[in-house]
């Protein structure tokens, strides 16, 4: 058989396939790991029945899963060599900004005497390493889910998927934080997920080489 014909032959059915996607179970998977890590450790928050009644849980919420979307976007577009991953970087920027200007605004409406307390709340120590103490629980399985992905950019590509883990675990950590201040949650609850983030570059640029 001539190379022709036995290329052409080996071509024949041939379909294009999917596009391999961050596996959700696993996604979910991780989610219940690092909520069940915060719940062994730390516990619920003694007030979380009334909490879930009002807005500031529910706002809290609402940006670390926003976080968390947008940032599953960006592990989805560095895990296709070629793609652009430029959009959902900016989506992560957005929403960051968003919380951001939202905690300005609202210390710039306080009397200057309460801002600082605004901004520290009780815990401010504490949150951040809170939230990455929860993301390892998670990260094992966020690493998972993204096994079919090819990244070629390790080093970003990991602190995507650091940034996801991180927002999940701050997701969760909601669950005990009583804090609810948009300045607090803007500053201190970033600065977890960027933890987070700077932790699974650092890893990437070694384990997602290939």
């Amino acid at each position: 058989m001539k190379t022709d014909d036995l290329i052409e032959a080996l071509a024949l059915g041939l379909e294009p396939a999917r596009p391999a996607r961050p596996g959700l179970p696993w996604l979910l998977l991780a989610a219940a790991a690092s909520a069940a890590l915060v719940l062994a450790v730390l516990g619920v928050r003694s007030d979380l029945a009334e909490a879930i009644q009002g807005p500031t849980f529910w706002l809290k919420a609402a940006y670390t899963v926003a976080l968390a979307g947008a940032a599953l976007w960006w592990v989805d577009r560095l895990g296709r060599p070629g793609a652009s991953a430029r959009r959902p970087a900016l989506a992560v920027a957005g929403v960051v900004g968003v919380a951001a200007a939202a905690g300005a605004i609202e210390l710039l409406r306080l009397p200057p005497e309460l801002r600082l307390d605004d901004l520290l709340g009780w815990s401010w120590r504490e949150c951040s390493r809170n939230i990455v103490m929860a993301a390892t629980a998670a990260a094992p399985l966020v690493w998972l889910s993204a096994r079919r992905l090819a990244p070629t950019r390790p080093t970003l590509s990991g602190a995507a998927m650091g940034a996801l883990t991180g927002a999940l675990a701050a997701t969760v950590y909601g669950l005990h934080c009583p804090e609810a201040t948009a300045a607090f949650v803007a500053v201190w609850y970033t600065l977890g997920v960027a933890a987070v983030a700077a932790l699974g570059a650092a890893v990437g640029r070694f384990a997602l080489r290939w």
